[in-house]
């Protein structure tokens, strides 16, 4: 996860503008937030910055979020420092979820495409193994992924846009 060290200071040029703010990333997967239990127990995987870990602590659930980057983990306590809410917050890779983290969780969320970063179909196997071993029995697995290597065939080279975006001064 050396890439998303040094990735935590600029990720939300990565990220679409809907999705910069935690009401906006929990408004992602309403259909999916509307189900949980109220103040049920989840587990954000793979949770970057925090944007969907802060806006579910906001929402009165009980969050634990998980990244394999120390600098990613940082950034989601400060956000939600910022917000004033409580959440757990774990430097913790995908193989490790069973050991290092307590389920069991009413819903684990790993989306952002954060699978397509495990060590191809075995990592991916194992990641999901190990989410479901904190997921409580009838419990919620939501996860988003792009197939990369088909967009890159589809669409080969590079798209320009034009138009500047300008996001906290930069």
């Amino acid at each position: 996860m050396v890439e998303y060290e040094a990735l935590s200071s600029v990720y939300e040029w990565l990220v679409p503008d809907a999705l910069l703010q935690p009401d906006g990333a929990v408004a992602a997967f309403e259909q999916v937030v509307s189900i949980l239990p109220p103040r049920g127990r989840i587990l954000d995987c793979a949770s970057g910055t925090g944007q969907l870990a802060v806006g579910l602590a906001a929402r009165g659930f009980d969050v634990l979020a998980s990244d394999a980057s120390e600098a990613m983990i940082q950034r989601t306590q400060t956000l939600a420092d910022q917000y004033g809410v409580a959440l757990t917050a774990v430097v913790c890779a995908w193989e490790d979820l069973s050991r290092v983290v307590e389920g069991p969780f009413d819903a684990v969320f790993c989306v952002g495409n954060s699978l397509t970063h495990a060590d191809g179909q075995p990592g991916r196997r194992a990641a999901l193994a190990q989410m479901a071993a904190v997921l409580r029995d009838g419990g919620l697995l939501a996860i988003t992924s792009r197939n990369w290597e088909r967009l890159r065939e589809q669409r080969p080279g590079l798209e320009i846009d034009d138009r500047l975006t300008h996001r906290a001064g930069r």
